[in-house]
């Protein structure tokens, strides 16, 4: 990989990694019912579990784009106020959730919400006893906690040889510094691993570390963090957000996935 290449990937990188993800930007609208930038521990462990209920149906299947997570969410919570960490029954989402996605285009697996919904507050009541940041201290890497995310909530990553795309997009916003939150402080932003959606493959593509974006799996994933790790050891993750931007450039301009596409849209 030419010199140039990386040159410009850390300058796009170091200027877009200070933007908060669009999840928790206190200036985007809707407005968030938390505010994930407080000190205050109750506060904060509030954020935790609103937040893995953004990540869980955070997917194009199942939410479309990454905004409609958003303004779900938030429309859940405005409906159901606190009973909304409260609820392990999916058919009390299901009765509600039509009104809800009216004027919010969903994807093809919007039917499974109600249940990813419930077995992330079923996880966070019955495993983590209501406490994700306490709970995320009987853990020593990342990698361990994401392990119960993916055996414990669906669609979040059952199969270890998945992406696991949601649990590990979860864990940067949980244990990295700021734009991030770092609610969980005790993890290493060393040990994360780059969450892999289509978007930071089509990066990865340009770059020839991964062939395809078909059937993205583990491998792909280490492989993607194995290169970050050269640019910045002591912090993968920096690279996810600033590559789901070029990612996300490169499809909305349909251009071929090739190191002179990736140039282009960041000159």
């Amino acid at each position: 990989m030419e010199y140039e290449l990386v040159e410009m990937l850390r300058n796009f990188i170091e200027e877009k990694s200070k933007e908060p993800d669009l999840q928790f930007d206190p200036n985007r609208e809707p407005k968030l019912p938390v505010d994930p930038y407080s000190k205050n521990y109750e506060k904060r462990k509030r954020t935790s579990h609103y937040l893995l209920l953004v990540a869980s149906i955070d997917e194009g299947n199942v939410i479309r784009k990454a905004d409609n997570a958003r303004k779900l969410i938030v429309s859940l919570y405005e409906h159901f106020d606190e009973e909304l960490f409260e609820i392990t029954n999916e058919n009390v989402f299901r009765k509600i959730l039509d009104d809800f996605s009216i004027g919010i285009p969903l994807g093809r697996l919007k039917r499974m919400i109600p249940e990813i919904l419930a077995s992330v507050n079923r996880f966070v009541i019955e495993k983590a006893n209501g406490n994700l940041i306490k709970y995320s201290r009987e853990f020593q890497r990342p990698y361990d906690f994401v392990e119960q995310i993916g055996s414990h909530i669906i669609r979040m990553g059952k199969d270890r040889n998945s992406a696991r795309k949601k649990a590990w997009m979860y864990m940067r916003w949980m244990v990295r510094d700021y734009p991030d939150l770092k609610a969980f402080d005790h993890f290493s932003p060393k040990d994360l691993f780059v969450p892999l959606d289509k978007n930071v493959a089509r990066v990865a593509i340009c770059l020839g570390i991964i062939p395809s974006l078909k059937n993205l799996n583990w491998k792909d994933v280490v492989r993607v963090t194995e290169f970050a790790r050269m640019l910045y050891p002591n912090d993968p993750a920096k690279v996810d957000y600033p590559f789901f931007l070029l990612g996300r450039k490169l499809y909305l301009q349909k251009l071929p996935l090739n190191e002179k596409s990736l140039k282009s849209i960041m000159k």
